[in-house]
C-alpha cells in the first residue's frame, strides 16, 4: 500500500488508527523486565572478585565456582539487553506522548473552529408564569375574526377572555394600580404592535380593532 493510500485509508476510518496506537502501547506495557534480584547481583560481584584473587596467588579456580560466575554471567547480560530494549521503548513513548500532544492541539483548535462557525442561535424566552407575546397575538387575531373582523376594545377583550379561560398564567390575572389586568395590557400592547406591521387597520373608529382586509 502506497503511503498516499495509507493515509486515505486511516483518514476514512481514524478510529481504526487510535485502536492499532492503542494495542501497541500496551504492548510496550509488557517489554519491562523483571529486576534482577540484589542478591544475585551481589552474589556475582563476590564470585568475580573471589576469581581475582584466586588467579592472583596462583589458585585453581573450581569448576563449581566458575560455571556459577557464567551462569550469573549470562543472567546480568540477558538482564542488560533487555533492560535496554526496555529504555528504548520508553524513548519511543516519550516521542509518541510528545507527537500526540501536539497532533491532539490541532485537533481541538479544528473543534473550536467548528464551534464557532456554527450560527448563533438566540435563546427563545420561556415565560413560564405569563402567557407569552405570541400567543396573545394570536388569540387576538382568534377573537377578532371570531367577532365578524373588528369589535370594539371592550368586545375584542371580552371574547379573547372567553378563548382563554382556564388557561391563563398566575401574571396574567395580576392587576396594576388602576385595577387593570396585566393580560388586558399586554394584549392592547399586541394591538399597537399588529397595526405597525399592518396586521391591524390604523385608521378604524375610536375605540375599534379591525383586521386588515387581504
Amino acid at each position: 500500500m502506497k503511503k498516499s493510500e495509507e493515509v486515505e485509508h486511516y483518514a476514512r476510518d481514524p478510529i481504526r488508527l487510535i485502536d492499532i496506537l492503542d494495542k501497541v502501547i500496551k504492548r510496550y506495557n509488557q517489554k519491562k523486565p523483571p529486576e534482577m534480584k540484589a542478591d544475585r547481583v551481589i552474589q556475582y560481584n563476590e564470585i568475580s572478585k573471589t576469581i581475582d584473587r584466586l588467579k592472583e596467588t596462583g589458585t585453581i579456580v573450581p569448576d563449581e565456582l566458575r560455571r556459577l560466575k557464567i551462569e550469573l554471567s549470562h543472567e546480568a547480560e540477558t538482564y542488560e539487553k533487555e533492560n535496554e530494549r526496555f529504555q528504548n521503548a520508553v524513548q519511543d513513548l516519550k516521542e509518541i506522548e510528545f507527537r500526540l500532544g501536539n497532533s491532539l492541539t490541532q485537533v481541538r483548535a479544528i473543534l473550536s473552529n467548528a464551534t464557532n462557525d456554527k450560527k448563533y442561535i438566540p435563546k427563545v424566552r420561556r415565560y413560564v408564569k405569563r402567557t407569552s407575546p405570541a400567543i396573545l397575538a394570536k388569540e387576538l387575531r382568534k377573537a377578532l375574526r371570531e367577532l365578524g373582523g373588528s369589535g370594539k376594545k371592550a368586545e375584542v377583550l371580552q371574547k379573547m377572555e372567553q378563548n382563554l379561560n382556564g388557561k391563563f398564567k398566575s401574571q396574567d390575572l395580576e392587576k396594576d394600580a388602576q385595577g387593570n389586568m396585566n393580560w388586558e395590557k399586554w394584549a392592547v400592547a399586541e394591538k399597537t404592535k399588529m397595526i405597525k406591521s399592518g396586521t391591524i387597520k390604523s385608521g378604524s373608529r375610536f375605540g375599534v380593532w379591525e383586521l386588515r382586509r387581504k
